[in-house]
């Protein structure tokens, strides 16, 4: 489902599960645990890569990778790329703008590399065809798993809290959303308790940590709370630990390893330091989807509440792990059809 959602964002194609030879071949590249092992070695190669050996690492891990499949999608974007380029004034007035288009857009014109924040130097900078492909394909992979483990993060804490439950069905019902038709944008969007209870998920769960290392572009010495010092060189490749900033108790406080939504209004968040909540990153390589994962999370969510009642069985376990994302192993929860629950 969320694959679906990420390619018509991304390239304007409509692929719907079980008909979509396309997806079925996705899914077949990302389900395979060559994929995973492969993701595995080239983050260590990426982020220890003053070692001789990483260099095979690279190549190893890309053997690893079921090239086919990952072919087919480079030939699935290159594709659309040459229709972009084919098509008349009128048939692209004619469709939705998508995340390819802003990309081909950067592919004509200079880019400012620019870090606004901390340089005056401006870097002007072309997209190239490989660039624009990588690019976009990185956009569906990243937006399709990532917003799954989210949405199924979402639904276990609306399982083990059900009183959030009760206060979204309420906000829902306020907002006279009452079937499938009614789950649109702008309803989606006025519903603030379950943006706040998303991004508390998200924090107390950050899915994606493992994949936002950073390079340093100078050198620095950091200084420690214990009064020691940390050298980093430039071009170090560095992880933070998001899972302790996220749950770091001088900046959430006392109660930080508790599910709390409320955290997240605006008079109990003014005055928190905007590096404290980074499941999708932050600064000029923050997720571009952001705002579109949170968007098909909650939507996603609405359509489910409407129907079904999460609850936690003897069955469920919580063990996470982290290959390339963080998740649990497994998740078995039992589901109640709406019409079914007891008020």
């Amino acid at each position: 489902m969320t694959f679906a959602v990420i390619s018509r964002s991304a390239m304007g194609t409509d692929e719907e599960f079980g008909k979509s030879d396309y997806l079925q071949k996705v899914l077949g590249l990302l389900g395979t645990r060559e994929t995973a092992k492969s993701l595995t070695l080239t983050f260590f190669a990426g982020t220890y890569d003053f070692l001789k050996i990483t260099k095979y690492l690279q190549i190893f891990a890309f053997i690893l990778t079921n090239v086919k499949y990952a072919t087919q999608m480079r030939e699935k974007v290159d594709k659309a790329i040459t229709e972009r380029e084919n098509e008349s004034v009128d048939e692209k007035g004619n469709r939705h703008q998508d995340f390819l288009d802003f990309l081909r857009e950067a592919q004509e014109d200079d880019l400012d590399t620019t870090n606004k924040a901390d340089f005056d130097t401006k870097i002007p900078k072309k997209l190239t065809r490989d660039e624009l492909i990588g690019s976009a394909t990185t956009f569906l992979i990243a937006g399709a798993d990532t917003t799954a483990t989210l949405i199924y993060y979402c639904i276990y804490e609306l399982a083990l809290h059900p009183k959030y439950e009760k206060t979204i069905l309420q906000e829902i019902n306020d907002f006279n959303i009452f079937n499938d038709d009614d789950v649109n944008y702008n309803n989606v969007k006025n519903l603030e308790f379950l943006e706040r209870f998303v991004k508390e998920a998200a924090r107390l769960h950050p899915f994606a940590y493992s994949v936002t290392p950073r390079r340093a572009i100078e050198s620095v010495i950091l200084q420690c709370s214990d009064g020691s010092s940390i050298q980093i060189d430039k071009g170090t490749c560095i992880l933070p630990n998001i899972p302790v900033i996220t749950t770091n108790e001088k900046v959430w406080g006392k109660d930080a390893s508790e599910f709390n939504p409320d955290r997240f209004l605006p008079e109990n968040s003014e005055n928190r330091h905007p590096m404290a909540w980074l499941p999708f990153g932050a600064g000029p390589r923050i997720c571009p989807g952001k705002t579109l994962a949170i968007y098909e999370t909650k939507a996603t969510l609405v359509r489910l509440l409407l129907e079904f009642k999460f609850e936690i069985c003897e069955e469920t376990k919580t063990n996470e792990i982290t290959k390339v994302l963080m998740g649990f192993e497994s998740l078995k929860m039992k589901v109640v059809p709406r019409k079914n629950v007891q008020v």
